[in-house]
């Protein structure tokens, strides 16, 4: 359920929008029913619709490689509708939960949602340019996410609740630039502490070394530069290294349970204050009780009672993540199926 908690919390929880799609000769006007509660065509075709009318927010999802318009004019990906549908979905499975459990959806929950909106995004700029209709409706879903999943959690996401886990977990806000070379053996280990010793340039020798000898592929191919993180991701021994080692500095080969490493620390930051990670800071306390809203989830689009209009295909509760699994018809089988837009 992961995949779905990302996609329907974070970076996606943008992805429904209004496309200006032509009034439509639908036999029915419903895109989907979830409980009784209709999701109506209009609804989806206005948020296919805001996205194809934001270029910035399009050329985003076309760089992540999210294939959003058709092969003809004015028309759309058919994947894409379905994973729009799915969304909605699953947005109204939430709204139901919240209904249910009488949780209140505050001004400061829709500051918060905004927040959290922008930091998906990035660019703050580009959620602006949303019709306000639209933007006002992602608000309040996101919004809606996140109360539930404080609820579910049973986490403090207040200012104060806020601080106390800052202060407790400071340290996975801290940051280290480093790189290493990890090889098997402390010979092997050794054998390289001696070479970046002797040489003139260490930098130079030990980008050469990692490239050509450690066995972690996917940094050595960049000289053994693992880029800035905060060391609470990495295993105990690595961590304790990094935030002890000196900048600047080759360490003795430190042992893990990947083999033996020859770190070197370029950069080393402490934690910045709270108010300027305050929304990592809220991220990192819903995730620590992600369980109970993965859970409500998984049991909620299983159990559902879910009707898909065909013309956008049917939903599919047979794998893990439930979704709507657009039609396959001689016309629009495929990975570059595309759906009218009237």
């Amino acid at each position: 359920m992961r995949t779905l908690i990302r996609f329907f919390v974070a970076a996606t929880a943008v992805v429904a929008v209004t496309a200006g799609l032509a009034a439509c000769k639908s036999p029915t006007p419903y895109a989907a029913k979830v409980n009784g509660v209709i999701l109506s065509k209009t609804g989806l075709d206005n948020e296919l619709s805001a996205i194809k009318n934001n270029d910035d927010y399009l050329k985003a999802l076309s760089d992540s490689n999210v294939t959003v318009l058709g092969k003809g004019a004015g028309t759309f990906d058919t994947a894409f509708v379905a994973r729009v549908l799915t969304r909605r979905i699953y947005l109204e499975l939430i709204h139901q939960e919240v209904e249910r459990l009488k949780l209140k959806v505050t001004e400061k929950d829709l500051d918060n949602a905004r927040e959290e909106l922008a930091a998906s995004i990035g660019d703050p700029e580009v959620l602006d340019k949303f019709p306000k209709s639209y933007y006002e409706e992602i608000r309040r879903t996101t919004a809606e996410v996140q109360v539930l999943q404080a609820a579910l959690a049973k986490v403090d996401t207040s200012d104060a609740g806020l601080a106390a886990y800052y202060a407790e977990h400071e340290d996975q806000f801290e940051s280290v630039c480093a790189a290493h070379i990890l090889v098997e053996t402390k010979a092997d280990a050794d054998k390289i502490e001696r070479q970046i010793t002797a040489a003139k340039d260490k930098a130079l020798t030990f980008a050469d070394i990692a490239k050509k000898q450690s066995t972690d592929t996917g940094s050595g191919e960049k000289g053994g530069d693992l880029g800035c993180a905060a060391p609470a991701g990495y295993v105990a021994e690595f961590k304790d290294a990094v935030r002890t080692q000196k900048v600047g500095v080759v360490g003795d080969p430190v042992k893990s349970q990947f083999g033996y490493h020859i770190i070197r620390v370029d950069k080393r930051e402490p934690a910045p204050p709270l108010d300027t990670v305050k929304e990592q800071v809220r991220q990192a306390v819903a995730g620590s009780g992600q369980s109970g809203f993965n859970d409500f989830l998984a049991k909620a689009s299983t159990k559902a009672k879910v009707e898909v209009n065909p013309r956008y295909g049917k939903f599919d509760r047979s794998g893990d993540s439930p979704q709507v699994v657009p039609p396959e018809t001689p016309d629009n089988a495929g990975t570059n199926t595309t759906i009218a837009g009237g």
